[in-house]
């Protein structure tokens, strides 16, 4: 890893914490800080990297790999909400104006949220962060490492 010492999401990639969900391919996944959305899971790039273009194509092909499996996880673990089942939406955000280095957001967006159409990052800091008790994100942590295992 090619680690920069002030990059917390190096770090992040490094920790095996209780929020460490899975080692895939190319990323480490975390349950993202914010669960003002719960299930908020996060996709971490080994490689202190901070474009998708600086990666081979091939490279790229597995990051993606890694989303698409934390989403199957995330829809299997959540309640069926929406239509077809799992949440009602998912989104992918790869944005690193924050925090320079390939992380993708998997954001489930549930059913009767007040504002389910609007950015996640509209909200405030403390809806964004959430509620969620430390044992029920523990529960949480635990069904999710699970599925993404089996995903």
């Amino acid at each position: 890893m090619n680690a920069s010492t002030s990059c917390p999401l190096c770090a992040a990639a490094r920790a095996r914490g209780p929020d460490h969900l899975a080692s895939l391919d190319e990323c480490e996944i975390v349950l993202g800080e914010n669960q003002g959305c719960p299930g908020w899971c996060v996709a971490i790039l080994r490689d202190h990297v901070e474009h998708m273009d600086e990666l081979t194509i091939d490279r790229q092909a597995r990051v993606w790999g890694d989303v698409a499996r934390v989403a199957r996880a995330i829809r299997r673990v959540l309640a069926t909400n929406g239509e077809g089942g799992g949440p009602a939406r998912l989104n992918y955000e790869c944005l690193g104006n924050v925090v320079p280095h390939i992380h993708w957001h998997i954001v489930p967006r549930h059913a009767g949220e007040p504002d389910l159409r609007a950015p996640v990052w509209l909200r405030s800091p403390d809806a964004l962060r959430g509620s969620l008790a430390p044992e029920a994100r523990q529960h949480l942590a635990s069904r999710l490492s699970e599925a993404i295992r089996r995903a």
